[in-house]
């Protein structure tokens, strides 16, 4: 869910890209529970959830990793980060990012969208919708 936010609502990328990608790599794929929730995460199919939630994937991953293990396991190069700051590695201290040999834009990305700036454009392309008449059967 929180990739599916990311693409479609943090970056505008369309649904159909996302689903596409992951029925070709999900290794327990369901057509219908591909499909079903990349409609539902970009709040386009059936009873799909409000166009208003837009999950922040740092704020899940303080509220769910909170000690950065899921972080330290898949990008270590951030593991001598701590448990605060391996969230958002691109706010730690300059004597911290050279303490954990982090060199930001070279061993780590810069992020790639600020989400306040994100969240705010996706509610802005929402609401046209809700502005537009709906077309007549």
């Amino acid at each position: 869910m929180v990739t599916a936010s990311f693409l479609c609502k943090s970056l505008g990328v369309n649904w159909r890209k996302g689903e596409q990608y992951f029925t070709e790599h999900l290794n327990d794929f369901d057509l219908a529970a591909n499909n079903g929730g990349w409609q539902w995460a970009s709040s386009s199919g059936c009873d799909a959830q409000p166009y208003f939630r837009i999950f922040n994937p740092i704020t899940q991953s303080e509220k769910f990793d909170s000690q950065g293990e899921f972080i330290r396991k898949y990008c270590p190069e951030l593991k001598l980060l701590s448990n605060k700051t391996i969230h958002t590695p691109w706010l730690c201290s300059l004597e911290e990012l050279k303490a954990a040999k982090i060199q930001l834009g070279q061993t780590y990305p810069w992020p790639i969208v600020d989400h306040a700036q994100a969240r705010q454009l996706t509610l802005e392309r929402y609401a046209v919708l809700k502005q537009t008449p709906p077309e007549p059967l």
